[in-house]
């Protein structure tokens, strides 16, 4: 009898224990689910309210463009309000892999660089950025490095550079076909007094072509762009959706949305722009896996539609296998 006693008691207790350690270990699973959870919607939250500001016009912010503006105007004298810097900006960073300028971009590069003796030129390195940031704008050099992709740098330096000097920023990819590119791309009523800005926008209207921008010097425009790289620079969970939203053509469409003097902008249309002035030599070199998929999605609507409803299926679907365990574990 005492030997039994013996083996029955630490048999109760290591039951007892094991019963301990499971729901313990369970709830510290339920507990550590729902962290997670409530960290990836704050995240969603967070990243859709950003959104809603960067697309949309804020009164405190227009009062401080229209000072800028005033300001711009008054400090500028006659000829630079009327017509935009001759002078190109271009941008080769391969700042991870050290990679040469492809030959095709150097070929389309000298066509633009000879049709435009009478312009300015710089090809803006990686060395050299470094260099001209730490001289100018310090407080963006860690903005600058701490950008996870080399297309994110080259999104924002187009801006900065923009600003700073004014002129007209071309892409690699784009071999000009006509010489003064800037007067080119301008009606002839616009050519004695130019406008501020030289636009042309993306696809439906979402994004606004970085490829080609020209603008005079100190534009507020610019500087609103300037201003809210720091705050745009996070993850928006894809690789593709990083590089529009954070400095890319949809971050820059955004600034557009935001500003309110629209009359600042001449929009060239494409079809005029590109055959006519310049042609294309191919681009999309920083395109990553996804980003094939998202234009799919956009040319191709039904499925994009279709493709959301699988989603929004599959999780009521797994609310609902997950609501029904958990009844069926209370009975």
């Amino acid at each position: 009898m005492q030997k039994s006693k013996q083996f029955t008691k630490p048999n109760y207790m290591n039951r007892l224990s094991s019963c301990i350690r499971y729901f313990y270990g369970r709830r510290m699973k339920v507990i550590l689910c729902l962290m997670i959870v409530i960290f990836i919607l704050f995240h969603i939250f967070q990243t859709g309210l950003f959104l809603i500001q960067h697309f949309t016009e804020n009164e405190n912010r227009n009062n401080m463009i229209e000072l800028d503006i005033n300001i711009w105007q008054g400090l500028n004298n006659d000829q630079s309000r009327k017509t935009i810097p001759r002078y190109i900006h271009q941008i080769w960073i391969s700042s991870i892999n050290n990679e040469e300028m492809y030959d095709k971009f150097r070929i389309a590069s000298n066509a633009c660089i000879n049709l435009h003796s009478n312009y300015n030129y710089t090809l803006w390195t990686h060395e050299k950025i470094l260099i001209w940031l730490k001289n100018h704008y310090s407080w963006f050099l860690p903005v600058y490095q701490s950008y996870q992709y080399d297309m994110q740098r080259i999104d924002a330096m187009k801006y900065l550079l923009l600003f700073h000097f004014g002129g007209i920023y071309i892409d690699l990819d784009i071999k000009c076909k006509v010489q003064d590119l800037i007067t080119a791309m301008l009606p002839l009523n616009k050519r004695d007094n130019e406008p501020d800005i030289i636009f042309h926008m993306g696809t439906e209207g979402i994004a606004a072509n970085t490829d080609i921008i020209a603008t005079k010097k100190f534009h507020p425009f610019f500087k609103l762009a300037v201003n809210q790289l720091k705050s745009a620079n996070r993850w928006f969970y894809l690789y593709h959706l990083t590089i529009i939203l954070s400095a890319g053509p949809t971050f820059l469409y955004g600034i557009y949305r935001q500003y309110p003097f629209k009359n600042d902008f001449y929009f060239i249309p494409n079809n005029f722009l590109y055959g006519k002035l310049i042609d294309g030599v191919g681009g999309g070199t920083w395109y990553g896996k996804d980003s094939f998929v998202l234009i799919y999605f956009m040319e191709n609507k039904f499925c994009l539609n279709f493709f959301i409803f699988i989603l929004i299926s599959i999780l009521f679907f797994c609310i609902y296998i997950f609501t029904k365990k958990s009844i069926l574990r209370r009975f």
